[in-house]
């Protein structure tokens, strides 16, 4: 697993738990050297129900729970449960003995609408397993009944909060009860999430400056408009059939996969399972090709071929421009099932739902609930038409002058393997944000991308999947040491089967010539090999300016351009 998931179990009751130290002093002796000292609370837990939070700023809430609690990790905590006009539910976990003065914010997942408490690449974070944070997440701005329930973008407010407000409100409501709490705010903030959540943390980086110090982004949903529509929608319609039937099946992923290892492993000097780079290797599917007038799970029939080829360019419009700055990417294969294809036990693949649900609810200024996707046309006036909603969704901005500025630091980190959300359109962005922040130097004084071979979506794959992010973000933040490496780590049946080392794009990790492959030490950095232009043409782009604020002013719904952050 790549996360941490902070699983409540309620403890009863609702008073605090008892104090070993002097209320909002910090206890010296609780180990202070690795990190800053412990607060303790300034009043009980259950008084925090009764506090009245409605004239936050920007924030109006509502309490509707304060209770003792004890996390799966064993420290004991009061646990948070409110609301923020209209929608925006919260849960705020405060350490009750343990607080080192630092607040971590998790982000949610695909069309969020629910409440989870999930912490991403945090495997072995030890500040996080032993309650150093006060931790909250909200639910997006609105509930929902499944991951990729759209219903809610019939309500312009509710595709605002979506879009940008709702993790803004929850810092500064969950800020509020910490102060409340231990008589003091936080002195260290970070977020971290991946897909839609990595998408939340760039639109706080690039809106909200100043809600954190510390972000960390893994696959972020950053171009989320081209995403939901056209990356998603073309996953599904370029694997279907004018039946509506699936041309490729999971059956046949194992021997295309296979077929692709065979291929374009070695390239990158080392046979080991994963592939370093996927633009090293220009695979035809072609060499799967069925015999004339057979089909079998070890063969491509030409339909196919023709789909998996699709698959691997991405969406492009009538004039063969790309709609999304890349398809799947090569040695993916093996983590199509259920996202590209339906599973072999016949699970629909979750692509057409994403795709649908966007058409619906969220693509278009009004919701359109009779949409499909035979009603998606990929040409660039429908782009245009659709990326109106750009201001609202998207997080693409490159220029950080204020995030930095306030001493921000971003560590972003993508699976080279992701079947959900091309690799490529992270990459694509962060050379648009080394551009614009002065170069590849002074960019990686304050933000660093990491590339993991063959992980797939926030997680899984074939290459080692599981990395700590967050320790190394704290060292960013409070010492001023940036993250050079991270090590990242697969298991099987809780066992280390492998370790190999990260090192910020695009230095890559190369074997040293001695031990074992599957040992992170065996490896050194180095400039890769091949340097690919990262600058990948698009119809849409990477600039400031098109953020929108978005309100009901006298009655009636407008937008206008959003305020540059300080």
């Amino acid at each position: 697993m790549l996360a941490v998931l902070v699983v409540l179990a309620m403890a009863g009751g609702g008073q605090a738990a008892s104090r070993t130290a002097v209320a909002g002093v910090s206890a010296e002796a609780r180990g202070s050297s690795s990190g800053p000292p412990v607060v303790l609370p300034t009043i009980d837990c259950a008084a925090l129900a009764g506090q009245d939070l409605s004239g936050t700023p920007g924030a109006p809430a509502v309490i509707g729970s304060a209770t003792a609690t004890t996390s799966p990790d064993g420290w004991a905590a009061c646990e948070v449960k409110g609301t923020a006009a209209p929608q925006i539910q919260f849960d705020v976990l405060l350490p009750t003995e343990t607080w080192r003065q630092r607040y971590l914010q998790t982000g949610c997942g695909a069309f969020c609408g629910s409440v989870d408490i999930y912490a991403d690449a945090t495997a072995g974070c030890v500040p996080l397993t032993r309650g150093d944070f006060a931790i909250a997440t909200g639910n997006g701005g609105h509930v929902g009944v499944s991951g990729f329930d759209g219903t809610f973008g019939a309500d312009p407010q509710l595709r605002v909060d979506f879009g940008y407000r709702s993790d803004h409100v929850v810092a500064l409501v969950a800020k509020r009860l910490i102060a409340l709490y231990y008589g003091q705010g936080p002195r260290y903030s970070y977020f971290d999430g991946c897909s839609q959540g990595g998408h939340e943390g760039m639109t706080e980086a690039q809106r909200y400056p100043r809600d954190f110090d510390g972000i960390i982004a893994g696959a972020p949903a950053s171009l989320l408009t081209s995403l939901i529509v056209w990356s998603a929608g073309w996953h599904a319609t370029a694997n279907t059939d004018a039946q509506g039937r699936p041309i490729l099946t999971a059956a046949k992923l194992p021997a295309l996969h296979a077929a692709v290892m065979r291929e374009c492993d070695a390239r990158d000097g080392l046979a080991d399972g994963q592939i370093d780079d996927p633009r090293a290797c220009s695979f035809d599917p072609r060499i799967l090709r069925c015999a004339t007038g057979t089909d079998s799970a070890d063969c491509l029939t030409d339909a196919q071929i023709g789909a998996v080829r699709k698959l691997y360019d991405g969406p492009r419009d009538e004039r063969g421009r790309r709609m999304y700055p890349g398809g799947e990417p090569v040695g993916s294969e093996a983590n199509w099932a259920r996202w590209v294809t339906p599973t072999a036990t016949g699970a629909p693949a979750v692509a057409e739902g994403n795709a649908t649900n966007a058409l619906k609810y969220l693509a278009y200024p009004s919701a359109r609930p009779s949409a499909t996707l035979h009603d998606l046309h990929y040409d660039s006036a429908t782009f245009r038409e659709i990326h109106r909603q750009a201001g609202v969704y998207d997080a693409s901005d490159p220029d950080l002058t204020a995030f930095r500025a306030a001493g921000g630091k971003l560590l972003l980190w993508h699976g080279w393997a992701d079947q959900a959300i091309s690799p490529y359109g992270t990459i694509a962005y962060y050379h648009a944000l080394t551009e614009r922040m002065g170069g590849t130097d002074a960019t990686q004084r304050f933000a660093r991308l990491f590339m993991l071979p063959g992980v797939a979506h926030c997680g899984d794959g074939q290459g080692p999947d599981a990395i700590d992010a967050l320790t190394p973000t704290l060292a960013w933040v409070e010492n001023g040491v940036a993250p050079d490496r991270l090590v990242a780590t697969k298991r099987q049946d809780d066992t280390v089967v492998r370790t190999r080392p990260i090192y910020p794009y695009p230095t890559v990790a190369r074997y040293d010539g001695s031990g074992s492959t599957d040992d992170a030490a065996n490896f050194a950095p180095t400039p890769p090999p091949t340097r690919y232009e990262d600058d990948i043409p698009w119809l849409g782009s990477f600039r400031s300016g098109y953020e929108q604020t978005c309100g009901w002013h006298d009655g009636r719904w407008s937008c206008t351009p959003a305020q540059r952050p300080s």
